[in-house]
């Protein structure tokens, strides 16, 4: 026999979960997007040696964009299907 609420999810666990997981995201989003903000700040204050300080700034860029990338992931991976 089927219990009651078998197949139905717990809202109160469901409702706790996605709040963790819209908390985390917009924590990875807005640190993406602040490091993205220091870096372009940083290769405008030193543009005109910018041609050797490149090899820094590379990375930081990445890992900006990788951090705003997975919070997108996450939000349309976990929130959206899972209301």
């Amino acid at each position: 026999m089927i219990r009651k609420g078998y197949l139905t999810r717990n809202k109160k666990q469901v409702a706790k979960n996605n709040i963790q997981i819209s908390i985390a995201s917009k924590l990875m989003l807005s640190l993406g997007v602040l490091i993205l903000i220091l870096a372009l700040i940083y290769i405008i204050a030193n543009f005109e040696i910018a041609d050797s300080v490149v090899h820094l700034w590379l990375p930081f860029m990445i890992a900006g964009l990788f951090l705003v990338f997975v919070s997108q992931m996450i939000k349309w991976k976990y929130i959206r299907f899972h209301r």
